[in-house]
């Protein structure tokens, strides 16, 4: 009997030494999926024009944005108060824009004030460039003044936040119009993961679109950031490549 038991003991581990261990291999977690804090956002696409004045045709025209109107806000750093006049007598919006590098904007912050004190009752907002050292947390918000809503436009990238976030973070009744040309989904949503904003704080994506920038973003990346980011974009320079902006033109009039 002691003999059988032992020779079945010697048998199972004969098995069981030849039996392959299988390593335990631990779940596939997915990262998680990066929420962004409900954040406000202006139900408009912006056409920043940059030094000049986006006017009607800029808009309308099927060559160019071939957009309606009444779904765009257009900068004039001009001041060409009849292009604007056009503009909004089709149902658009205009923004005076304040750039601080371009004439009648680079003699300073005095200038500017005076500028606008003057002009910005035509216009449905004020937009500010944030590119000068005289563009600062105290001109924005004398530029409330005038009883206009004010935009800035912000540089979205790190060694910027690192400089300005301070202020942005304190701003209160803002609109921020962020611009990277270089930024896909994944940063922008990183980004507004990152850094938090009063809630009076309205934000939209200026996105660098076509030819010039495909190189840093590809078109397939700029439609899924303006179909999945959970603001409103709109276009720097559209007169860029308006081509590839007719690709989009639909998708950044949609509601969001």
């Amino acid at each position: 009997m002691k003999y059988r038991i032992n020779k079945l003991i010697a048998l199972l581990f004969i098995l069981f030494a030849g039996c392959r261990t299988v390593p335990i291999v631990p779940p596939v977690t997915l990262e998680e999926p990066i929420v962004i804090a409900n954040l406000q956002t202006v139900q408009k696409c912006v056409l920043w024009g940059e030094s000049g004045t986006i006017n009607l045709q800029d808009i309308i025209n099927k060559k160019r944005c071939a957009m309606n109107p009444r779904t765009v806000i257009g900068t004039d750093a001009k001041i060409d108060l009849i292009v604007t006049k056009e503009v909004q007598n089709a149902g658009g919006q205009m923004a005076v824009a304040v750039h601080p590098f371009y004439n009648p904007w680079d003699k300073g912050a005095s200038t500017s004030l005076s500028l606008l004190k003057k002009n910005a009752k035509y216009y449905d907002y004020i937009a500010i460039d944030y590119e000068a050292r005289w563009i600062d947390f105290e001109f924005v918000n004398k530029c409330k003044q005038f009883g206009k809503p004010v935009m800035i436009a912000p540089l979205a990238r790190a060694d910027s936040m690192i400089k300005h976030y301070k202020d942005y973070s304190r701003m209160e009744d803002i609109t921020f119009i962020w611009w990277n040309y270089s930024y896909k989904l994944e940063d922008w949503q990183r980004f507004f993961r990152d850094y938090k904003f009063k809630d009076s704080t309205k934000h939209i994506v200026l996105l660098s679109i076509g030819e010039k920038y495909r190189k840093y973003v590809s078109d397939n990346e700029i439609d899924g950031i303006i179909k999945e980011l959970p603001l409103r974009a709109g276009c720097f320079s559209p007169k860029n490549d308006y081509i590839t902006f007719q690709k989009f033109n639909k998708e950044l009039e949609k509601l969001k």
